[in-house]
């Protein structure tokens, strides 16, 4: 039996540098702009072109890979992504894949989690931008685990759980109204 999981959007490599590069290079250059009086125009505009150089590299190689489809069978698993919007696809056997449940903050209160896949000579991370579904990333990280007996990341397989039915990240950390 055959089962398949996909990215919520597919988004090609010009959409996901836009969407990590625009939002903070127009909030720099309102910040800058906003301070006009007090400093030269010209180191105004370099200071925002130095920025979005630095920045444009940064989100160049934050964005360039991304994981779109993961297929998993009997024994085997197949990831299939883009690389800067050239297809690539990997497959490996369960047994020889290591997979972990990793969080990360974005702000006050709020944590999001993701997967690290581990293959014999590559890593993949599902989730790392917020484009699966929390219900399969759930699926994949138990079908996995379960040839493994691994039970590791068991308290945060738990809040991905809560946070898939819909819960607030503070509500997980505090155990506010939980049923």
């Amino acid at each position: 039996m055959e089962i398949e999981y996909k990215t919520l959007k597919n988004k090609n490599y010009i959409q996901r540098f836009s969407t990590e590069f625009l939002p903070p290079v127009i909030v720099i250059t309102i910040l800058s702009f906003s301070s006009y009086k007090l400093i030269n125009l010209n180191f105004i505009l370099y200071l925002i072109i130095g920025y979005s150089i630095i920045w444009g590299i940064f989100t160049h190689f934050m964005v360039r890979s991304s994981v779109n489809r993961i297929v998993i069978n009997e024994r085997d698993i197949l990831i299939e992504g883009t690389k800067i919007n050239t297809k690539w696809s990997e497959s490996s056997k369960i047994e020889n894949t290591l997979v972990e449940i990793k969080t990360q903050g974005y702000g006050r209160g709020n944590v999001e989690y993701y997967l690290k896949i581990n293959f014999s000579d590559n890593i993949y991370i599902l989730n790392k931008r917020m484009e699966w579904n929390y219900n399969d990333l759930i699926k994949i990280y138990t079908h996995i685990i379960k040839y493994k007996n691994d039970q590791a990341n068991k308290h945060l397989l738990d809040k991905m759980q809560l946070k898939a039915k819909g819960y607030s990240s503070f509500k997980i950390a505090f155990k506010k109204k939980i049923n």
